[in-house]
């Protein structure tokens, strides 16, 4: 497996975007193990791994902000620059969740860039259509994406 510094060529010196994405279950190892097996699949990826620094990133001060008490969750960091294509990332998460078995097919995706998060629960055109909008618009309002509907993710 590549390592993330070479991906990217060193640390970005702000002059791309940070998207962060994890993997949630009903059960949270399943969560662990899920999100590390995205991280695999983004960095194997080449539309999304050869124009991103992708890491994993332990979060113990339990971010994001609807984190429960505080317990540590891996997450995955993405530095991207302008070489990078959302429709890769859209691509690759349709990828990826068709690539669960059935009965992980229904968890969710959160994806984080500045203080927007949403929360994808399926590959439909309506979610891709939404991460899009994140990711053109990060500053805008928290969303959840079930179903391909946007709602409040409060």
């Amino acid at each position: 497996m590549r390592c993330a510094e070479s991906l990217y060529g060193g640390t970005d010196g702000g002059s791309g975007m940070e998207i962060r994405l994890r993997v949630v279950s009903a059960e949270e190892e399943e969560s662990q193990e899920l999100t590390r097996a995205l991280h695999d699949w983004l960095v194997e990826d080449r539309a999304v791994g050869l124009n991103a620094r992708i890491s994993r990133l332990r979060d113990d001060a339990g971010h994001p902000s609807g984190a429960m008490g505080g317990d540590a969750m891996d997450w995955i960091q993405l530095l991207v620059g302008s070489g990078f294509s959302t429709v890769g990332l859209v691509y690759a998460h349709m990828a990826f969740r068709a690539s669960l078995p059935r009965r992980q097919q229904s968890v969710s995706v959160i994806i984080e860039h500045g203080d927007a998060r949403i929360t994808m629960t399926d590959a439909s055109p309506e979610a891709a259509a939404r991460l899009t909008e994140l990711l053109a618009s990060p500053q805008e309002a928290q969303g959840s994406v079930e179903g391909g509907d946007a709602g409040d993710a409060s």
